[in-house]
């Protein structure tokens, strides 16, 4: 991520989106963990839930919450049209990790050619 594309106030905006929400994703209703949370504050709120992501916080044969799927209920703010500046609210989303990559994934050819524009190549209209 260039933070240099972001706007100055990115964490502001960001951080609204997400209260908005009440820091569940909203492609999927993931309960996602808020910055000021401790990881195990966040695992007692997030087992409160009945979303049935839930069980990912466990392995199969670990009955510890490994803190690497932790990272599954990280709130993040996508841009729909994948132009950082863009902080238009109809082109923000919260989504949680999995779903923003989900996203991402199905744009990567559309990010290519934005990233290409950002450094000097010209479009053709109409090829």
């Amino acid at each position: 991520m260039d933070r240099s594309l972001y706007p100055d106030n990115w964490d502001e905006i960001a951080l609204a989106i997400k209260e908005s929400v009440n820091w569940c994703c909203e492609a999927c209703g993931r309960p996602c963990r808020r910055p000021d949370e401790t990881r195990e504050a966040a695992i007692f709120r997030l087992t409160l839930s009945d979303h049935w992501t839930v069980p990912e916080l466990w392995e199969a044969n670990d009955p510890e919450p490994s803190i690497s799927r932790l990272g599954r209920f990280k709130l993040t703010v996508a841009h729909l049209n994948h132009i950082p500046g863009d902080c238009d609210l109809s082109n923000l989303r919260a989504w949680c990790a999995p779903c923003h990559c989900r996203y991402d994934l199905k744009q990567m050819g559309q990010k290519r050619v934005l990233k290409a524009e950002r450094h000097g190549q010209l479009r053709l209209e109409g090829l």
